[in-house]
């Protein structure tokens, strides 16, 4: 292959501000929008959409054509976000928004996800069902798209047929013009999932029959044939009158197939039951092979797919950095010279037309905080389309390197150190910054709060604490009936690694999270006081019982077990919650606290930073409580003021309780 040519393309006018600055980016500069998301090509490599837009009710979705002949906008409204568009023929497009509502019975607010089929000139638009999911454009009908659709048969009255009422999956031809006009090409059975080969027809499918996984595929007939099964072993885990049941298996789902229809992909954890790796299943051999991928760090688990043929060629994942493995070697030829023309950065190849003649390139991490790139294969030119932040100048990117360390108990764990640039790794005032979730974890891709406590003067560290997603199942339930505990330890003895190595000032060091890490921050500034000179805690959890009854009466319920799961049984176990709740240890405090809270958050609700405040008020201990109007939970969800407000708010504080000089 020849070696890529980069150059500038004049498509767009998106790219204003990406020189060099002497001074750090502004606060409206981290807080702004992404300038260029959710970029996709039409099948015939033709047009470009993508979401454009200075604030939340200014998102629109873009569409231009590439040789520059014309453009259009189509505006989404005020009331909603769009989170995501992409096409299902040459002349239309599918857009996801999220807009909040009340739901159910119970008539709770939530937000709720919606897509619309538009015509790629915006004259035009119609919601698709709540229950269709799309399968797949169909390159050779422009007029439909593929989705799978539940298909109701009723064989009441009729013994020989089943005498009952059953739910099976149906494949239809969509049309993109009205809803309601579908052609039905096929009818499953019950219960069954089924996997498109090449030509876009169910050759495999599987299903969970009580215990029993089956795998049936037609790759050698025209009839089904069962090609492997085996025994499931059941886990559930039971709180008060509810119940989460998991099945256990070597395969327990598939992914896809190959173009030729010949494997079948899948994640599994394997027989240790621990880290996920992939895994294919010969259909002509009726073989198990693998693991074809994995890592001794993190789980492997996501397929990349070729649209054009709805077949796998590849897998990603992330361990420290994002890796991309493709199967088919086209693909990994160009993504093999990519990753040396961006030897720093996370590179993705994430749409491509129906000839793979434009392919688009994002680019993220390392020394830029995004950009995409138009790749012309005909000319191997490799062309700027827009950078995602324009002032955000590459010049501005703080390092971010990879920090391995072990927890008191001889865990390995491992963060992100961010550094301020310009500045010697030695005695650096110094923020931890610990995730939410709890079961989530930070990547290395562009993060606008880390880089903008680094263009302030401070270190940054972002620990992949135990509990933490994506590292295997092991990894995971080492966080289980761990808050305040083992999780709280992590964080902590990441920063006396840090300090022990020199890099960090111990006598400055605050500490600042969201959501669960907000609950770090006030468990660090109660449980372990002495290691912090100021607290930040934004969207905390202070009192861990009061939050489970909003969890129990929120939407039903429905996330309790898994909070029982993961906090302990907090009815039993009563006194060991309340033993890690900061509100219940206010005394201890001897930092100045933070309080930041969005007053529309549905998460994590804004009473429980108000009942944290109350108590520090009668406590006589030293805060301040920022209320974010209409501040939601989400960042994504986050409109510019929210997070100008939030940025200032850091900025303001950290300079005024452990200033960068």
């Amino acid at each position: 292959m020849r070696d890529l040519i980069v150059g500038a393309m004049a498509l767009l006018c998106l790219n204003a501000g990406a020189e060099a600055q002497e001074q750090a980016p502004s606060i409206d500069d981290y807080a702004a929008l992404s300038n260029m998301s959710s970029v996709s090509i039409s099948p015939d490599g033709e047009r470009i959409a993508f979401i454009s837009g200075e604030s939340r009710e200014e998102r629109v979705v873009v569409v231009f054509n590439i040789d520059g002949s014309g453009s259009n906008v189509i505006d989404a409204g005020d009331d909603q976000v769009i989170v995501e568009v992409g096409w299902v023929s040459n002349d239309h497009l599918v857009a996801t928004y999220s807009d909040r509502r009340s739901v159910g019975a119970i008539n709770q607010r939530a937000d709720v996800f919606r897509r619309l089929i538009v015509d790629a000139d915006g004259s035009d638009s119609w919601e698709l069902s709540i229950y269709a999911s799309i399968a797949n454009i169909n390159p050779a009908d422009d007029d439909h798209f593929l989705v799978w659709m539940p298909v109701v048969s009723d064989r009441r009255g009729s013994r020989a047929l089943g005498n009952d009422v059953s739910a099976e999956l149906g494949l239809f031809g969509q049309s993109v013009d009205r809803e309601r006009s579908r052609d039905r090409i096929f009818v499953g059975a019950d219960g069954f999932n089924y996997l498109l080969n090449a030509d876009l027809e169910p050759r495999a499918r599987y299903r969970r029959d009580d215990a029993e996984f089956e795998l049936w595929s037609r790759y050698n007939s025209d009839g089904w044939e069962l090609v492997y099964s085996e025994r499931l072993e059941r886990e559930d885990f039971r709180f008060r009158v509810r119940q989460s049941v998991r099945w256990t298996g070597i395969m327990t789902g598939m992914a896809g197939l190959d173009a030729t229809g010949r494997y079948g992909y899948f994640a599994s954890r394997g027989e240790a039951g621990d880290r996920l790796a992939a895994y294919r299943f010969d259909f002509e051999t009726r073989q198990i092979e693998g693991p074809i991928v994995s890592s001794d760090l993190a789980d492997v688990s996501s397929f990349l797919r070729d649209w054009r043929t709805n077949s796998i060629i590849g897998v990603r994942w992330d361990e420290e950095r994002e890796k991309t493995v493709y199967f088919d070697p086209v693909f990994q030829g160009l993504q093999s010279q990519l990753d040396e023309l961006f030897p720093r950065s996370n590179v993705n190849i994430t749409d491509w037309d129906l000839e793979m003649r434009r392919v688009v390139i994002y680019v993220s991490g390392g020394s830029t905080p995004g950009a995409y790139y138009l790749l012309d294969r005909s000319s191997n030119a490799l062309s700027l389309l827009a950078r995602e932040y324009p002032n955000v100048p590459d010049a501005a990117m703080a390092p971010v390197e990879i920090v391995h360390y072990q927890g008191r108990d001889g865990v390995d764990l491992f963060g992100y150190l961010t550094l301020p640039i310009g500045r010697e790794a030695h005695d650096l005032p110094f923020v931890i910054l610990p995730h939410g979730g709890p079961q989530a974890r930070d990547y290395s891709d562009y993060d606008s709060w880390r880089q903008f406590l680094a263009s302030r003067g401070y270190a940054v560290f972002q620990p992949q604490f135990r509990g933490s997603d994506g590292f295997g199942n092991d990894f995971v339930e080492m966080g289980h009936g761990q808050w305040g505990q083992a999780m709280q330890h992590d964080v902590s003895d990441a920063v006396a690694y840090l300090a022990d190595q020199g890099t960090i000032d111990p006598d400055r060091t605050c500490i600042f999270g969201w959501s669960y890490g907000g609950y770090a921050a006030l468990a660090g500034a109660t449980l372990t006081p002495e290691l912090y000179r100021c607290v930040i805690a934004g969207a905390p959890v202070s009192d861990i019982l009061q939050m489970m009854e909003y969890s129990e009466g929120r939407l039903g319920g429905g996330a309790e077990v898994y909070w029982a799961e993961y906090i302990g049984n907090y009815i039993q176990n009563r006194d060991e919650v309340e033993a890690v709740s900061p509100i219940n240890h206010v005394d201890a405090i001897r930092a100045p606290i933070m309080l930041i809270h969005g007053t529309d958050d549905l998460i994590v609700p804004v009473e429980q930073a108000e009942l944290m405040a109350e108590a520090m008020s009668a406590a006589g201990k030293p805060y301040e409580f920022v209320r974010i109007e209409d501040g939601p939970h989400q960042s994504y969800r986050m409109t510019v003021q929210n997070r100008v407000e939030l940025f200032t708010a850091l900025e303001r504080f950290l300079l005024e309780h452990n200033p960068p000089d």
